[in-house]
């Protein structure tokens, strides 16, 4: 059992960040929940500020700035809608317009991601001027969430050492700090949580997942979210790589009546023993076949198996080839695309590990040849992905691509995965030792105050952006993270 944090037993203690947060008070009080463009809807009701590309931008000022604090300044915005494109800001000091930075990236954002930039300006000179932002690449407003005690949002962080980031970490982690927009990131993130409070030595983790959850599911019949352009979505699913927060909700309240939501979908995907898609991607193993086994075994829901197994084994014959793993391909095979790409890995192998898990428990599956395929497989695609371990103990943004750096929620979700695999005797060649390992590497991209750095961004911005070195802080690859201390 990995070291645990001083909370883990239920203590929760203050974050070592607290107290080194400044909120961002907007002069403009008319940016203030700014419209947003109709069928639009920033997620869960919290309080935004709009960043505009005209006029003279938008002016931020710090009353609670503490020069005497010391740190380093760290600027963070915290999304409130989709960005699509590759959007940037300007960014300078309020009064004397002296430019801190010409161009801040905030390229494909999701919603609830986080973007930090140093100001390299002095506390006292900070103070006194605040700094003025502009979108400077795009035309329509950047939109990011309010801060305050009760809720996370954009804020100036006084960066603090490094003394205690695995604390930090489960902090940020066992808090709303970790919410990402529903669908496969929150799933990431509700996935891990429901992992760590299954060991009974993590009873925040358990109360986290549930405050997550009454965010999306309110009651025992709504389901209230935004797809991934921000366009509302209520009581509606219709979406392949998107049903991972079912699992959590399966093991935590199988009579919701957004099951039947996510179960009804997935039938209408499959006709004649096969699915009726003319393509397929790596998620739907972790993120569709997984939630689906979840809710058979919570629900007694038969067919469920059955359908999850029609969807993995599909995939393992049309994405799976010798030495590569496509994270798309047409069923013709006309079109492939990111081949060993790790995230997608990732998918691939949790998935398969993660549906093992349950069906293993299922008398009726006991001599189904498909759990056969299902681990040899597995076993098959794990030798290729410990071939490529870095000797830093990570895997870069495409495992058999030495040139691409390292990606954090790729390595995340592949280690977990081997992890769960040799717990279950399975031929994978992934120790205590390797377990440390990657804990290590990913432990030394966590910010002093818990949050996972260098991840590939979301993949929105095709292949050329997952082989470049833009990287971002993600809140998912910390719910893939999560496995890692189970």
């Amino acid at each position: 059992m990995a070291n645990l944090p001083p909370f883990a037993e239920g203590r929760i203690k203050k974050s070592s960040a607290d107290g080194n947060y400044s909120a961002l008070l907007v002069d403009n009080r008319n940016l203030i929940n700014y419209p947003v463009e109709a069928g639009k809807r920033t997620s869960l009701d919290w309080n935004y500020f709009a960043i505009l590309p005209d006029g003279d931008g938008t002016l931020i000022e710090f009353p609670d700035l503490s020069p005497s604090r010391g740190g380093r300044l760290i600027l963070r915005l915290l999304t409130a809608l989709e960005i699509r494109d590759k959007r940037e800001i300007s960014v300078s000091l309020g009064r004397s317009g002296k430019v801190i930075w010409k161009s801040f990236p905030i390229w494909y954002a999701s919603c609830f991601q986080i973007f930090e930039i140093e100001l390299t300006v002095n506390a006292e000179e900070l103070k006194r001027e605040g700094i003025r932002l502009k979108v400077t690449k795009g035309d329509i407003p950047i939109y990011c969430y309010t801060f305050d005690k009760q809720r996370p949002g954009s804020h100036l962080y006084q960066e603090n050492d490094r003394s205690a980031v695995r604390d930090s970490y489960f902090d940020k982690l066992f808090s709303l700090w970790s919410v990402q927009p529903f669908g496969w990131m929150e799933g990431c993130v509700t996935d891990g949580l429901y992992a760590l409070a299954a060991t009974g030595k993590f009873p925040a983790a358990d109360k986290t997942l549930e405050r997550h959850l009454k965010l999306f599911f309110p009651d025992d019949k709504q389901l209230k979210y935004e797809w991934y352009d921000s366009s509302v979505r209520d009581n509606i699913f219709s979406n392949h790589e998107g049903g991972l927060p079912f699992a959590a909700l399966a093991k935590k309240n199988h009579r919701h009546s957004a099951l039947e939501l996510f179960t009804k979908f997935c039938e209408s995907r499959i006709e004649n023993g096969t699915t009726t898609a003319k393509s397929l991607t790596t998620e739907g193993i972790y993120h569709l076949a997984y939630p689906l086994m979840a809710v058979a075994e919570a629900k007694r829901y038969h067919l469920g198996y059955d359908i999850a197994l029609i969807e993995i084994i599909e995939r393992i014959d049309f994405l799976g080839e010798e030495e590569r793993i496509h994270q798309g391909a047409s069923k013709d095979k006309s079109r492939t695309q990111f081949t060993n790409w790790s995230r997608g890995y990732a998918w691939f192998l949790l998935g398969l590990v993660r549906c093992f898990g349950i069906i293993k428990n299922e008398n009726a599956f006991k001599n189904d040849r498909r759990l056969k395929v299902m681990r040899e497989a597995f076993e098959h695609y794990a030798s290729i992905a410990m071939k490529n371990l870095r000797n830093d103990g990570s895997w870069g943004a495409y495992l058999d691509s030495p040139d691409t750096p390292f990606d954090a929620s790729g390595t995340s979700g592949i280690a977990s995965a081997l992890l769960y695999a040799s717990r279950f005797g399975w031929n994978v060649d992934f120790g205590e030792q390797d377990r440390k390992h990657v804990i290590k590497c990913l432990e030394r991209s966590l910010t002093p105050d818990g949050f996972l750095k260098e991840n590939c961004q979301v993949n929105r911005g095709g292949e050329e952006l997952q082989r470049s070195d833009f990287r971002v802080i993600s809140q998912y690859a910390m719910g893939l993270m999560a496995h890692l201390y189970t």
